[in-house]
């Protein structure tokens, strides 16, 4: 067997031939995306910054208004109630020969009345609710002694285990006849046992065996006597909230000065309370209550729909048959609290679009950024023969690890914050963090080397022109449109209608910091036309360097944007603390409110040093060769002030207005009543927005000496360098 000659060190390898119709993945070189990623590790770092803060608002608010709405759902039904109540008239107890029968085993069908309430409910909602309780309850009747206003009800109670009692005095009620006796119509007042707390019988001054005297709206005596005295074992139990005058005596229950008395009859001594009154004159009724601790958001569309079906399904109030009658107020409740949930999502919704929509413009910012700085050294790999395929995928590989790393440490910290993380408000960010850069890179390489000339005919030339023009017009008339569109789906169908119309404030506010961003290169030549027949070098060279930098878009459309957004937000938290908001959901939109309120001033601020850092080799390239005329450093700061602050002073003035402006056209459509209670009118924060402003303002007097000072180190050789940026 022949062995192979050793390869020549230094000899360089030849890669195999492909096979027939096999394909080369391009591979990247791991040196240069190394090396790219140190030499461009601040801009790159403070990308992977604002990825993590906006994901760790927007994968956190969203589970902690589930959360909210779980707690307001809860609130709503433990303050109004909203028991479920079915009621079924009684059996006839005709008797032979004209009488009534005695019907020894009443309490047996009470109980059989509550399982078969219960079984028609279905499994879904008696998991929300608590078990039932059925009772039996008389017409309300005087007591004639001769007192002060005093009425008196007999009541039975029954659940599965209780309501259990001890007797200090006497005994339960027992049977007052033989259990099959029958009484003639029109026979004297039958005779019933009842039990009395230890508060109604003090109150009452009577005693075990002791004769109550009732009488009824007509005068007809009823015969009670108390049968003995019984202390609750669990006064809390919630079977002894649907009669609280068995427990003390209840003032005010049927009126002004009046005090209503309660007895307790037993299983044994209700058929005899049955015959001691009319034939529909006591009512039988199953009470559910629901529990608060086991209805979630989730659950409430599904307890509203059978909660309707159950009322539909009721039997008539005027029937005269057993079918059960439903009757409840949960489904209200629930309806009020569901559309105030859904308002409190949906205003929510709109905060975090205008995180969202900063958070893109600046995350592109940065991808600009990173693009001219590295536009020299991709187009030194292109004309090297690196291929744009490979060029793009280092590019998407570097930005992919930065923006995943980036999302990990966002999720992370909305889980340890929150009781969940929610993915889908991450993903604009997280897909702009990711491909941004790889476009625009592969974009500016392509660019650099391809081999269109420019042509010598001015009309070819007019025409390149205009072409560019037309495509930026379309672009910006497809926001313009985007924005009205939003506006018109806000005004029809609400901020609940969807993404749509929850994203009008931001997609407002681009288009309203577009306009500016138009109107700006005019006014800046405006103003440096009328400076150059001043005598004020400065200002004109300040006034000549704005006019170049507004051509870019891109920065001040951040700045207004940010600025008119902050605003917005601040109006709207000034509106929900005049209106006093109140429950968990109104306190948890405000918190959300002042968060964005302060996030996207700094996002703006972060949006100014990019803009900054962007345009700062050009402008300082410029004003060394005016420090060779003879410039003084100083008034070369002062002219990169002159260049930085008119996109910031329209900021300031411009985004807060727009903002203000933005929120007395949609406060209408946000359906701040429901969570409020009132309708707020907007009331801007002056001090608020003019801080704000001022700290814009600012940012400028802070950058241009930190520039300059970084600047500083290089000489001027290095600068006036032949192809030196």
């Amino acid at each position: 067997m022949k062995t192979p000659a050793p390869r020549r060190a230094g000899a360089m390898r030849i890669p195999a031939p492909l096979r027939p119709g096999a394909v080369r993945l391009p591979a990247p070189h791991w040196p240069s995306v190394a090396g790219r990623a140190r030499a461009d590790a601040g801009p790159l770092l403070l990308a992977a910054v604002v990825v993590a803060v906006v994901t760790l608002l927007a994968g956190a608010v969203p589970p902690l208004v589930s959360a909210t709405a779980d707690a307001a759902v809860r609130d709503a039904v433990r303050s109004s109630g909203g028991d479920l109540q079915v009621h079924a008239r009684m059996e006839a107890d005709d008797g032979p020969g004209g009488s009534r029968a005695r019907h020894p085993r009443l309490a047996e069908d009470v109980d059989d009345f509550r399982t078969r309430a219960t079984d028609e409910l279905g499994p879904g909602l008696r998991a929300v609710l608590r078990p039932p309780v059925a009772t039996v309850i008389s017409p309300t009747l005087k007591i004639t002694d001769g007192s002060v206003l005093r009425t008196f009800q007999l009541a039975y109670l029954a659940r599965d285990g209780g309501p259990a009692v001890t007797w200090i005095a006497g005994g339960p009620p027992r049977p007052t006849a033989s259990e099959t006796a029958q009484v003639p119509y029109g026979a004297p007042p039958w005779p019933v046992q009842v039990g009395l707390s230890e508060a109604d019988a003090a109150a009452l001054q009577l005693r075990p065996g002791a004769r109550i005297p009732l009488a009824d709206d007509q005068g007809n005596v009823k015969k009670a006597q108390v049968s003995g005295v019984f202390r609750p074992r669990d006064s809390a139990d919630p079977a002894w909230r649907l009669v609280p005058a068995l427990l003390r005596p209840v003032a005010g229950a049927d009126g002004t000065g009046g005090t209503r008395f309660a007895g307790l009859l037993s299983r044994e001594s209700l058929p005899d309370a049955r015959l001691a009154f009319g034939q529909d004159e006591l009512r039988r009724t199953v009470r559910f209550t629901p529990e608060p601790a086991r209805l979630t958001w989730d659950a409430v569309p599904s307890v509203i729909a059978k909660v309707v079906a159950l009322k539909a399904a009721s039997g008539s109030s005027s029937a005269r048959d057993g079918s059960l009658k439903w009757e409840t107020g949960l489904d209200g409740v629930l309806r009020n609290v569901s559309a105030q949930v859904g308002a409190a999502f949906a205003q929510a919704s709109v905060l975090l679009l205008t995180l969202l929509a900063v958070a893109v413009l600046v995350l592109l910012l940065a991808a600009d950024l990173l693009v001219r700085r590295r536009a020299s050294a991709l187009a030194a790999a292109r004309q090297r023969g690196m291929s744009l395929p490979v060029i793009g995928g280092e590019l998407l590989l570097e930005s992919a690890v930065m923006a995943l790393l980036a999302t990990a440490a966002g999720l992370g910290l909305a889980l340890a914050v929150a009781p969940g993380a929610s993915w889908q408000w991450t993903a604009p960010v997280l897909v702009t963090a990711v491909a941004a850069g790889p476009a625009f890179g592969t974009l500016s390489a392509a660019r650099a080397t391809r081999d269109r000339r420019v042509p010598a005919n001015r009309s070819a030339r007019r025409w390149l022109r205009n072409t560019a023009r037309l495509r930026r017009a379309a672009a910006e008339a497809g926001v313009l449109l985007a924005a009205a569109g939003s506006a018109v789906a806000l005004y029809q169908r609400g901020v609940g209608g969807g993404v749509l119309p929850a994203s009008a404030p931001a997609l407002c506010a681009i288009a309203g910091a577009l306009l500016l961003a138009r109107a700006m290169p005019s006014a800046t030549r405006l103003v440096l036309k009328r400076l150059l027949r001043s005598r004020r070098p400065l200002a004109v060279f300040g006034a000549a360097r704005a006019a170049a930098a507004s051509a870019r878009v891109l920065p001040l459309l951040v700045l207004v944007t940010a600025a008119a957004l902050a605003s917005y937000a601040l109006t709207l938290g000034a509106a929900l603390g005049h209106a006093t908001a109140h429950g968990p959901l109104a306190s948890g939109l405000l918190r959300l409110t002042w968060a964005a309120a302060v996030t996207l001033p700094v996002l703006g601020l972060l949006g100014l040093a990019l803009g900054t850092a962007a345009g700062a080799p050009e402008r300082w390239q410029t004003l060394t060769r005016l420090r060779t005329l003879g410039l003084r450093p100083r008034d070369a700061r002062w002219v990169a002030a002159g260049e930085l602050l008119p996109p910031a002073a329209l900021a300031a003035v411009g985004g807060p207005l727009l903002g203000v402006l933005l929120a007395r056209l949609t406060f209408g459509s946000l359906a701040l009543p429901l969570l409020t209670g009132a309708d707020p009118a907007p009331a801007p924060p002056w001090w608020a927005l003019g801080l704000a402003a001022a700290v814009l303002l600012a940012a400028v007097a802070v950058v241009v000496p930190v520039e300059s000072a970084l600047r500083r180190r290089r000489r001027l050789s290095e600068v006036l360098r032949a192809g030196d940026s």
